[in-house]
């Protein structure tokens, strides 16, 4: 597990666009690249749009959450300006009962949140592991209710060989960072320990200041 500190928050844009370039230089292709929703989700398209187009077009997205009430998890990426990058083509979104993707990933953004979840993998909510990638979470502890997301067995599946970002950006994420480092906990209550747990290529990106 890698550390990249960021002076500001708004400085994962230029981490973003800058992996995104290496990656094309690196993989002929197809690029595949996972990200859930919530605040950081505006500089990971903001990022995304500092890139030149011939590499964008090479890009397959997955939304690895998407909220089934209220705003959707695609309206804050439309807000921050995705089709200015893309074509909703090349936008995964999950749905119940469907897979989320036949290709594995190549990165994954994940946000991670005050109680350390991720996607929409809450602490003491595990999902089922019987071989489904997406499932969906009737009783959220955050609103909304309702959410389709990425089970563990789909991150299992598609994203053990790619880089795996954690994102704890802001001072509200400083209690799940720190618990996340102290190594004591797993996922059953710390979801986001589930990469540092199963050995994941992970690193962790923060503007939190010790």
């Amino acid at each position: 597990m890698r550390i990249k500190q960021l002076d500001h928050m708004q400085d994962l844009e230029h981490f973003v666009a800058q992996d995104l370039i290496m990656l094309a230089k690196q993989k002929e292709g197809m690029l595949h690249i996972a990200l859930s929703g919530g605040r950081s989700a505006r500089f990971i398209v903001r990022g995304f749009l500092a890139v030149q187009p011939s590499i964008l077009g090479r890009v397959h997205l997955y939304l690895v959450d998407e909220r089934l009430e209220g705003e959707k998890n695609l309206d804050t990426l439309l807000e921050a300006g995705l089709e200015r990058a893309f074509s909703l083509t090349q936008l995964s979104i999950p749905e119940a009962q469907r897979e989320l993707s036949t290709s594995p990933f190549d990165r994954v953004y994940l946000g991670v949140g005050e109680d350390g979840h991720i996607a929409s993998l809450f602490p003491g909510r595990r999902p089922e592991q019987d071989g489904v990638q997406v499932a969906v979470v009737e009783q959220s502890p955050k609103p909304p209710k309702r959410r389709a997301t990425l089970t563990y067995y789909g991150f299992s599946k598609l994203a053990r060989n790619a880089t795996v970002f954690l994102l704890f950006l802001g001072e509200g994420k400083r209690d799940a960072l720190e618990r996340l480092m102290s190594g004591k906990e797993h996922a059953e209550t710390l979801p986001c320990a589930y990469f540092v747990d199963n050995q994941f290529s992970t690193w962790i990106i923060t503007d939190l200041k010790e």
